[in-house]
């Protein structure tokens, strides 16, 4: 599965920030300079007729001292203004990414994008939003009824073979089983000489980096061979077709198919080995936190409400691949995040959207985003510090909800332990329990 990435910034916070001290207003004494000494109070003996004059001339240095205090503060007020008007007047910087709009290709996206939010949240059809989003990165140039002709061809023969074998078409467990069965194992039907042959992993490229098609479920139809992205949305689409009820789930760099049987009892199916797996399996992979756990965003199974949300990142992440960010991404991830809010890989994108924002907005100043003396100058920007903020926030959401990047090497060595004898001795004892709970609803 594509490896979403965001950029957390640890080098520099919004608390690192050394701004000036904003000067304090001087308790000012109200009679008197408190610098300069003053002579005792003359007496009457001495002074006699005169002491009115004296009186009055103590008053008028009093003013006098009491007027410059003032002529100080006013000054040391308006110096404060200056300073103040000069941080909030305009700063001649582009606040917004380049808008991506009038590059070819990119209206079949935003076109989409306003289509999609006018989508049923509760009752919609993944196989058409999954293929008119793949076809958004090909320019809605892919043949939609060749497409809709391979669901079809599938889901007939999903159901003749269950048909065959006597199994109840009205059984959840039966339907998953057998869509278990078209994806991981050779099939044949008797009236039939061909062979319909499982699934093949594809390790090239298997998170897109050169050919970001290559996570397509056009591409799994075309070819018969698929990733972790595109193998759990094709058996959506067929499970959906034959009325079976299943649900996509994540785990770390990684997406697998959930269904319950008639018991209410749970079941994964990991379609990259064609093996039933736990999850206590995903958890030993060693990068799912408790926050995960609590926080929800792996080994759960998505309602059709949220799965839309997580079709609202595949939208984005196709524009992405194609064409880069602009305010355009911001839209879809806060679509996103709103039918699901939980969801990690929209909120690392919405992190990613505003790390580069910010980068875009200090580098129109001169300024090495990495470089942490180089950014103590946005001191001077209230703006920027603001974009500075808001990008931390955003990455600080996706670490509080548990998320943990699983390197690629790690990734691999997880998909080939399925493959151990302990791996395969629980699938065999999956599919016995699967055929004996099916037995028993054989239809005469």
């Amino acid at each position: 599965m594509k490896k979403t990435y965001f950029l957390l910034i640890p080098l520099f916070s919004f608390s690192q920030v050394k701004f000036p001290m904003i000067p304090q207003q001087t308790d000012f004494q109200k009679y008197g300079n408190p610098n300069i000494v003053q002579p005792p109070k003359p007496l009457d003996i001495f002074y006699g007729t005169n002491e009115q004059q004296i009186i009055q001339k103590n008053n008028q240095q009093i003013i006098h001292d009491f007027q410059q205090h003032e002529k100080q503060k006013q000054e040391l007020l308006n110096n404060l203004k200056k300073e103040i008007n000069s941080e909030n007047k305009p700063d001649n910087l582009n606040y917004n990414l380049p808008s991506l709009s009038n590059i070819k290709g990119t209206e079949y996206y935003r076109n989409l994008f306003v289509k999609m939010l006018n989508l049923n949240t509760e009752n919609y059809s993944i196989k058409d939003v999954n293929f008119e989003i793949e076809n958004a990165f090909f320019e809605n140039k892919k043949d939609k009824a060749q497409f809709d002709k391979v669901i079809k061809q599938s889901t007939d023969y999903i159901l003749a073979k269950m048909k065959e074998s006597k199994y109840d078409l009205n059984s959840n467990t039966a339907k998953n089983y057998s869509l278990f069965q078209f994806f991981s194992e050779t099939i044949q039907l008797k009236n039939d000489t061909r062979k319909h042959l499982p699934f093949k992993y594809d390790f090239e490229d298997y998170i897109g980096e050169k050919d970001y098609s290559k996570t397509f479920v056009i591409k799994l139809a075309e070819y018969h061979s698929g990733q972790c992205r595109s193998m759990p949305l094709f058996y959506l689409m067929l499970a959906e077709q034959i009325g079976a009820k299943a649900q996509l789930a994540f785990s770390p760099n990684h997406s697998f198919i959930k269904f319950s049987d008639e018991n209410d009892k749970w079941y994964n199916i990991e379609l990259t080995n064609g093996m039933f797996t736990t999850n206590s399996f995903m958890i030993n992979s060693g990068y799912i936190k408790a926050e995960a756990l609590q926080n929800e965003i792996y080994l759960k199974s998505l309602s059709k409400k949220e799965l839309l949300s997580q079709f609202y990142v595949d939208l984005a992440n196709g524009y992405i691949h194609k064409f880069g960010y602009d305010d355009f991404i911001e839209k879809i991830t806060e679509k996103a995040l709103q039918l699901y809010p939980d969801n990690v890989h929209a909120q690392m994108i919405k992190a990613n959207y505003n790390a580069i924002k910010f980068e875009f907005v200090v580098k129109q100043l001169g300024i090495n985003p990495r470089d942490k003396e180089q950014l103590q100058k946005i001191k001077n920007y209230p703006k920027v510090i603001a974009l500075l903020k808001k990008a931390n926030s955003e990455s600080q959401k996706v670490e509080n909800l548990g998320f943990t990047e699983m390197p690629a090497e790690e990734y691999q060595k997880w998909l080939s332990s399925l493959k151990q004898a302990k791996r395969k001795q629980e699938n065999e004892a999956f599919k016995g329990e699967f055929n004996m709970k099916i037995k028993n609803n054989f239809k005469d």
